[in-house]
């Protein structure tokens, strides 16, 4: 599974589900994270919104990338992360990134619903070129990504870790403290 996120992230619309069969990208809502990572080796191509004079419309503030190695059809695919918090980029255009690059974080730019803050998402969508009407790819197949609405995965990937991420077993305590003669008790995890 390869997603823009570190860890796990819900699917909040599939690619082309029954109920907006034009719908050409998939919608992932961080858990784990909002930091917004490249899915590829790539170049940056575009870093800002869809439509400067009006915010609410598409994309909103987005970052596309170009592929730096063609897939199996010989083409290197544009991959879009869409409705990024405005100004939120980590890059511009040109720069060069690495898989799990730190593009930008989640955000509610552009066209989204609900609007607002409880819309927050990002859309991921691949092309074959960077303009409407290239062909789209199904994003959930390349991803490795279920097309599952409301499902919750993770991709596995944690910075710094290198292998399976393993479990790990937090421990609870209860705990007393008295500071200025006054007591306090409550739980405490273990971080």
């Amino acid at each position: 599974m390869n997603s823009p996120y570190c860890g796990k992230f819900k699917v909040s619309q599939g690619f082309r589900p029954p109920s907006n069969p034009s719908h050409d990208g998939i919608d992932l809502v961080g858990i784990d994270s909002k930091e917004i990572h490249s899915c590829a080796n790539a170049e940056v191509i575009h870093v800002g919104w869809e439509n400067a004079a009006n915010h609410k419309q598409g994309f909103g503030y987005y970052v596309a990338t170009k592929d730096d190695v063609a897939g199996k059809d010989g083409v290197k695919k544009i991959r879009y992360y869409g409705h990024l918090t405005e100004n939120s980029a980590r890059v511009k255009v040109g720069d060069k990134v690495k898989i799990t690059d730190v593009l930008g974080m989640e955000g509610y730019t552009g066209y989204v619903l609900p609007d607002g803050p409880g819309g927050a998402h990002c859309h991921y969508e691949i092309r074959s070129a960077f303009y409407k009407g290239a062909k789209v790819y199904d994003v959930c197949a390349e991803a490795g990504i279920p097309n599952v609405q409301d499902g919750i995965y993770d991709d596995g990937y944690r910075p710094g870790l290198v292998g399976p991420v393993k479990p790990i077993d937090k421990k609870t305590i209860k705990a007393i403290i008295e500071i200025d003669d006054h007591k306090y008790s409550g739980l405490l995890e273990e971080l």
